[in-house]
C-alpha cells in the first residue's frame, strides 16, 4: 500500500482522481491550522501540500517519501534544496493560477483609482453627494512598473496594457528582448525608474533578498499618488513603513494588499485603519476556475511523481536534484 498525506482540503475533482487510484491510502487533514504527526508524515510516500510548513529536520524523517507536490506555486514552506538533496521532487501547478491573480491585482488597482470602496460606504450611508468629489482618475495613460515577469507578471501586463497603460518590466532572469517582444518596456534599474510609476506590482518569491524589498527609502522616492499592490507574497513589504507612507506623504496613494507578514494579521496595525488601503485574505489565487486546477493538477502530480513520470516544466527544485545527481 502507497500512503498519501494532504495538507488541506483540495479541489472534489482532485480528491476523486486520487481516489481512484487503486493501493493509494489517503491521509487528509482538511484543517488549514491542523498539526501534521511526525508519524503520518515518516510514513508517506508523497505529500500533496496546500497549508502548513515542512522543516528540513521533518524532511529528514520521512525516509518513505518520493514525491512532494505544492497546492499552488509557492514553495517558501518547504525545504526544496534539502528534498533534492534526498532525490524527492517538489512539484508545483503551473500557470493554472495566473490569470486569477491577475485578474485580483487589476481589480485592486481598479478599486483604489476608482474610489469603489468609499463609494459604495458613501452611498450606504446616505452621502449622495459623494460624487462631487473629483477624487477618482484612470488607468489610461499611467505608468505601471512590474517586478516580476513570470506567469503572473505577463498576464497582468497584457491587462494592463488593454487599459491603455505603459507598462515597464524588471525581471534580471528575462531578457531584454523578450520584454521588448511582448511590447514592455525593460527596466535594467527598476529603483531608478520608481519615481514615475503610478503603479508599482509585486511578482516576487519570498526569499532573504526580497524580504523588506520596498521600505521607507523606496516608498519615498515614489509618487505621492502612487498605488502600491502585492498579491505575491507578505513579507515583501515593510508594512511599518507603508503605513507611515500611506498616512502620511502618500495619503493621497493607495496600496492593494492580499498577502501580508503574518496571516491572519493583527488587525491592530495601522494599515487596517486606512481608507487608501484594500485588502483580500491571501485568496487571489482562488477563484471557482483555479480552484479546481489547482486540485486537479496537484493530483495529477501525486500519481506522475509516484510512477516517476513527472512534467519536467513542474519540478520546482530541478536544480537541487540535478545537483545531487538525481534525474529530472
Amino acid at each position: 500500500m502507497t500512503k498519501l498525506v494532504i495538507a488541506g482540503k483540495i479541489h472534489p475533482d482532485g480528491m476523486a482522481l486520487l481516489e481512484a487510484e487503486p493501493g493509494l491510502e489517503i491521509e487528509l487533514f482538511e484543517d488549514p491550522g491542523a498539526h501534521l504527526p511526525i508519524e503520518s508524515l515518516s510514513a508517506a510516500d508523497a505529500l500533496l501540500i496546500r497549508y502548513g510548513v515542512i522543516t528540513p529536520a521533518m524532511a529528514d524523517q520521512m525516509p518513505a517519501l518520493r514525491i512532494v507536490s505544492r497546492h499552488g506555486v509557492g514553495c517558501d514552506n518547504l525545504p526544496n534544496a534539502e528534498l533534492g538533496a534526498q532525490g524527492v521532487p517538489v512539484t508545483i501547478v503551473g500557470p493554472v493560477n495566473a490569470v486569477s491573480v491577475a485578474e485580483q491585482v487589476l481589480a485592486m488597482m481598479m478599486a483604489l483609482t476608482k474610489k469603489i470602496i468609499p463609494g459604495d460606504t458613501a452611498v450606504r450611508e446616505g452621502n449622495w453627494n459623494y460624487r462631487s468629489v473629483v477624487a477618482m482618475s484612470e488607468l489610461k495613460g499611467k505608468a505601471l512598473l512590474l517586478l516580476g515577469f513570470g506567469r503572473i507578471g505577463r498576464e497582468v501586463a497584457q491587462r494592463a496594457d488593454a487599459f491603455g497603460m505603459t507598462v515597464q518590466v524588471f525581471d534580471p532572469f528575462v531578457s531584454a528582448d523578450v520584454m521588448r517582444d511582448a511590447g514592455y518596456v525593460p527596466v535594467a534599474n527598476w529603483k531608478a525608474v520608481l519615481p514615475e510609476a503610478d503603479f508599482l506590482s509585486l511578482h516576487l518569491p519570498a526569499t532573504p533578498e526580497t524580504m523588506g524589498l520596498i521600505g521607507t527609502d523606496e516608498l519615498v522616492a515614489m509618487k505621492s499618488t502612487a498605488i502600491l499592490i502585492n498579491a505575491a507574497r507578505g513579507g515583501l513589504i515593510d508594512e511599518d513603513a507603508l503605513a507611515e507612507a500611506l498616512q502620511g506623504r502618500m495619503a493621497t496613494g493607495g496600496a492593494g494588499l492580499d498577502c501580508l507578514l503574518s496571516e491572519p494579521p493583527d488587525v491592530s496595525h495601522a494599515l487596517f485603519s486606512m481608507p487608501n488601503v484594500v485588502f483580500s485574505p491571501h485568496s487571489a489565487a482562488l477563484s471557482a476556475e483555479s480552484t479546481r486546477a489547482m486540485g486537479v493538477v496537484a493530483a495529477e502530480n501525486v500519481l506522475a511523481g509516484l510512477k516517476g513520470d513527472l512534467n519536467p516544466a513542474l519540478i520546482f527544485n530541478a536544480a537541487a536534484l540535478k545537483e545531487a545527481g538525481y534525474d529530472v
